[in-house]
């Protein structure tokens, strides 16, 4: 009991002292932590680290393996709200990393229908994506409690799950495979806490943080199951493999995985103005080539943490909320203005428009053409780029008059309109070419029966030459039969000069060309 109004006396006395000496401060400290904080700032050297691992739970023993974080400083900002008594600690570690892929070469003894059991071997990486060497968290408002055998404030300082979005590649038989997973680090098992001790001594110019955690216990392998994360992927040569992040031995049950420690002595950390959001440096905008990777960056200062929302046209990017935006394979769709709102908890700020802009590419080419004589036909491309975009269409080097469309059109195509088509794509940006093709116009569409006979698919009212030889390898040997108008769109002719009931024919060649 005397225990319990000691604490309560400290508590009464932190929230009277505190509150006494925020005076005004506490009433003007707009919007963060329920506008009643004060906010601290330090940076201190940190020792540790951290070993990362994926296993192939369906390799062999020890397949993939591990990397290791050593760790460096940390940055940290304090809230301490004294009216609700709570902290909140946001913060980033750095480090440097000994890797960033993982890769094993496995060989794995399938049976798999329809092929017989065989040594099947492949390649595995696994990229647990580390690349900026650091690592941030938001511990979130913890409440404070007296403790008397300290004479300090304590608090829970677990900094939450930390995670990274990872990719995987499987190369084998000539086939390459590739995903993505999320690795979880789980310092909420007790790997990973910030200070957890709090001095009032100077406050409020500054205030004394102490019980950094000195070390973390490893999770174990018979747990491994059930990690969040974990993929699976079959090639078709039947190689199987299934990713557990977190795992360095999953063929038993004392298997460790994350073998963690850090520690940092205590800090004196410093109060700090509050400041809204605001922007140092804008977005600027980015000219690529199709299919190329496109980047937007922005620079903003402010009281941390500092939160950013992408938007593209003026429409929010689900899930775009870092510093940098990345589009990767740029096309079409992607052309466009980008901005960003960079927000604290005493306001915000929005940047200036960034354009991603795009050379003139030609993203469906013309390929040239096969058509008939009368049939009307339509030939297209398809152009990307930030416009206006400019067409003009080529027949056999010459410019086709009209021919300034993505596509050209005929309503009855002619023999005269066979040949080799071009078109130039033009932008103010530059230039493009659609190499030649090929356009050919046939008289008509032949195909010939068991008997002497040509099936004709043609325009109706038009007149087709049919002519027959015995001799191919002589050219004016060619013998007209008939001058036929179609009175409907496919006609079948019969060459009736010819008896089939012959025991003895000649072999006859027949074709078909407008007629007059």
């Amino acid at each position: 009991m005397e225990k319990d109004m000691l604490a309560s006396r400290r508590n009464e006395t932190f929230m009277k002292t505190t509150n006494a000496l925020f005076g005004i401060l506490t009433i003007i400290a707009a919007l963060a932590m329920n506008g009643r904080a004060q906010v601290y700032q330090f940076s201190t050297p940190i020792n540790g680290s951290m070993t990362l691992s994926v296993h192939d739970a369906d390799g062999p023993s020890g397949s993939l393996g591990q990397i290791n974080l050593t760790f460096t400083n940390l940055t940290e900002t304090v809230y301490l709200d004294a009216q609700a008594q709570t902290i909140r600690q946001v913060g980033t570690v750095l480090y440097t990393c000994s890797a960033t892929n993982i890769m094993s070469q496995e060989t794995q003894s399938v049976s798999v229908f329809p092929h017989p059991p065989v040594n099947v071997s492949g390649t595995v990486t696994a990229n647990l994506a580390l690349n900026g060497g650091s690592l941030s968290f938001d511990t979130g408002p913890k409440p404070v409690t007296w403790s008397a055998a300290l004479q300090a404030y304590s608090f829970d300082g677990n900094i939450g799950n930390i995670s990274a979005d990872c990719s995987w590649t499987l190369t084998t038989g000539g086939q390459r495979f590739t995903g993505s997973f999320t690795y979880s680090m789980y310092p909420d098992l007790g790997a990973a806490n910030t200070f957890s001790y709090v001095s009032m001594v100077n406050y409020p110019s500054s205030l004394g943080l102490s019980g950094f955690t000195s070390g973390g216990s490893p999770w174990f392998a018979y747990q491994c199951f059930d990690v969040v994360g974990q993929t699976q992927a079959t090639a078709t040569n039947g190689f199987n493999m299934q990713l557990v992040p977190g795992i360095a031995n999953c063929n038993g049950n004392n298997g460790s995985c994350e073998g963690f420690s850090w520690s940092a002595n205590p800090v004196t950390a410093t109060n700090v103005p509050i400041g809204a959001a605001s922007i140092t440096n804008q977005p600027q905008s980015v000219l690529v080539h199709a299919h190329d990777t496109a980047s937007f960056s922005v620079a903003a200062s402010g009281t941390v943490p500092l939160r950013y929302q992408w938007s593209f046209n003026g429409t929010n990017i689900s899930g775009a909320s870092l510093s940098s935006l990345t589009i990767s394979n740029v096309v079409q769709a992607n052309l466009g203005t980008y901005a960003v709102v960079v927000t604290n908890a005493f306001g915000w700020a929005a940047s200036s428009n960034a354009t991603l802009i795009m050379y003139p590419y030609i993203a469906t080419p013309f390929v040239g053409a096969v058509t008939y004589w009368g049939k009307p036909a339509t030939f297209g491309i398809q152009g990307w780029g930030t416009g206006p975009l400019s067409y003009q269409w080529f027949k056999d080097g010459a410019v086709v008059l009209n021919g300034t469309n993505t596509s050209l059109s005929f309503l009855s195509t002619q023999v005269t309109n066979a040949g080799l088509y071009s078109v130039v794509v033009t932008s103010l940006l530059g230039i493009v070419t659609n190499m030649p093709a090929q356009v050919v116009v046939y008289p008509a569409g032949v195909s010939l029966g068991f008997c002497p006979s040509v099936t004709i698919s043609g325009v109706v009212g038009y007149s087709y030459i049919i002519q027959s030889t015995m001799d191919l390898t002589k050219t004016n040997s060619w013998v007209t039969l008939t001058n036929l108008t179609l009175t409907q769109p496919v006609e079948l002719w019969v060459d009736t000069s010819v008896d089939v009931t012959l025991p003895a024919n000649s072999k006859y060649f027949y074709r078909v060309l407008p007629g007059q």
